[in-house]
């Protein structure tokens, strides 16, 4: 049996296949395009345009997704993308009446439970916080002996940073300035962020993944290794701050889909690791689809263990 699930995100719409046997769950096939729907909002409404291209994307993921025998049913769950507009629910109605999808829209805590469980079959989440950088928001997790304790959802993501702050292609200094700023901001009503220091942050998400493949390249990290340092981090964004060293065209070799949002989505990832004083980064393969597949979908969740073919 086959699973096929789309996560409607406000940078990045991706879609992924599973294959089910008994008790073991196989990604077999992964797409993505790279939708930016965070940049289509106007008067706290995604227009027209950004569900029109959110609807062709997913016409076309629902075609290759048909192609996969034994697909019982195509999932497609929306976050930020959805949830973070006023017309989110109408755009769910057009949607549905282009493609005959009908997107379920995650809250932020549910978002943030589900990319934990999903990320917790990949790394042995004992102690410590959970970090998904998406698009237009970031969720937070603490989480203690294996069991999510806070649930945080904060309306900044790569994206939403990017579109608000940068002018031009590459944020000037000012412009850093008022993302970090911004940044700040947010995690401040994270109440709970500062009570004790956390050595572990455990990531995933589009920026999270993009950071360790560049973190290879740079670092010579092998591709059995997940773990990035903070130094490790501070240096690509200071080099990225200088455009040093050639850094961009290092990110656009290793991750072209990540050239613009790469410096705001690590503004936020340099927040968390000084609000939580982290001592590693272990980066996730699995996130909030495998969490939505195993929570939402299968509803017995602490029987499987999830496998993979590739690295999205």
């Amino acid at each position: 049996m086959h699973y096929a699930v789309i996560d409607l995100g406000s940078n990045s719409i991706r879609l992924s296949v599973y294959e089910r046997d008994g008790l073991n769950l196989q990604k077999t096939f992964s797409d993505k395009s790279m939708a930016g729907l965070a940049g289509y909002i106007s008067n706290d409404e995604l227009d027209m345009v950004g569900i029109n291209k959110a609807s062709s994307i997913l016409r076309y993921f629902k075609s290759l997704a048909l192609k996969f025998t034994q697909i019982e049913n195509i999932h497609v769950f929306a976050s930020a993308s959805l949830r973070n507009v006023s017309n989110g629910e109408k755009a769910v109605e057009i949607i549905f009446q282009e493609t005959g999808l009908s997107p379920v829209i995650l809250s932020g805590d549910e978002e943030a439970a589900l990319g934990y469980a999903g990320t917790s079959r990949f790394i042995d989440c004992s102690n410590g916080v959970m970090i998904d950088i998406g698009g237009a928001s970031t969720e937070l997790v603490l989480f203690k002996n294996g069991v999510p304790e806070r649930l945080e959802s904060l309306p900044i993501g790569c994206l939403n940073l990017y579109v608000k702050h940068v002018g031009e292609i590459l944020p000037n200094l000012k412009e850093r300035e008022r993302i970090d700023e911004t940044v700040k901001e947010q995690f401040a009503k994270v109440k709970w962020a500062n009570q004790t220091k956390q050595p572990v942050l455990v990531g995933t998400g589009g920026t999270v993944r993009a950071t360790l493949a560049l973190s290879r390249v740079l670092f010579d990290i092998s591709e059995e290794d997940y773990t990035v340092f903070p130094r490790q981090i501070d240096t690509i964004a200071k080099h990225l701050a200088r455009n040093k060293d050639n850094i961009y065209l290092k990110v656009y070799r290793t991750v072209p889909d990540r050239l613009m949002t790469i410096s705001t989505g690590l503004a936020i990832l340099k927040r968390a690791i000084k609000v939580f004083d982290c001592e590693t980064i272990s980066v996730s393969n699995f996130g909030v689809r495998e969490g939505y597949l195993i929570e939402r979908i299968l509803g017995t969740g602490d029987q499987y263990v999830i496998s993979h073919r590739f690295e999205d």
